[in-house]
């Protein structure tokens, strides 16, 4: 859990640098700097559900953890 965490930690830092390197080489109006952005700032529904997700799957795992000490 924690590694698909840190996946996807990398992989929103890997599109920030994309939109960055974009920006700085006059590409700020094409279709790939669109779809980066809309993934980066406009998704916060997605964001919201993904963040409900973990934050499930944690308690789920904190309840097998502490049933395995028993």
């Amino acid at each position: 859990m924690e590694k698909t965490i840190e996946l996807i930690d990398e992989q929103h830092a890997a599109l920030v640098q994309v939109i960055q390197f974009l920006d700085s080489h006059k590409h700020s109006n094409t279709p790939v700097r669109e779809a980066v952005d809309k993934i980066l700032n406009h998704s916060e529904d997605l964001t919201r559900k993904s963040d409900q997700e973990i934050k499930q799957a944690r308690e789920v795992l904190k309840r097998y953890e502490y049933d395995d000490e028993s």
